[in-house]
């Protein structure tokens, strides 16, 4: 019962955080905005463990949808100066996931807790 009150205490914590960053960005000029070059869709091109394709999209107020074998799944992340950290909720569950970006800003690291190896998205070209 306790561990249930702390995750909802973390999730409301991270929710607040959230907040505050997304009041911040409307306060800014969209082209200001540091983190526009993560909004859009990243697409899962390398995973060692051999999952299937998956697909992240970050949008401009800060919800991230994963889309993949379980289908859409919805969430919200926060950019900090070395990583995102992501909340996708399934089935009742929440799953916090931190990506980690290069100086380039076109990769995003994730390792997984089950194996302990990399894999990495890549942003899918927006130009047609």
């Amino acid at each position: 019962m306790q561990c249930k009150w702390i995750q909802a205490i973390f999730v409301a914590m991270l929710f607040l955080i959230w907040l505050a960053q997304v009041t911040a960005t409307e306060m800014a000029s969209p082209d200001s905005s540091e983190d526009a070059w993560l909004v859009g869709k990243w697409e899962l091109t390398f995973d060692p463990d051999g999952d299937k394709k998956d697909f992240i999209e970050f949008k401009t107020n800060g919800d991230a949808i994963s889309s993949g074998e379980l289908g859409e799944v919805e969430g919200l992340y926060l950019v900090n100066p070395e990583s995102i950290k992501a909340v996708f909720t399934y089935k009742e569950k929440d799953f916090i996931m931190t990506f980690f970006y290069n100086k380039q800003k076109n990769e995003l690291r994730i390792v997984t807790s089950h194996t302990g190896r990399e894999s990495i998205y890549k942003k899918i070209s927006t130009q047609q």
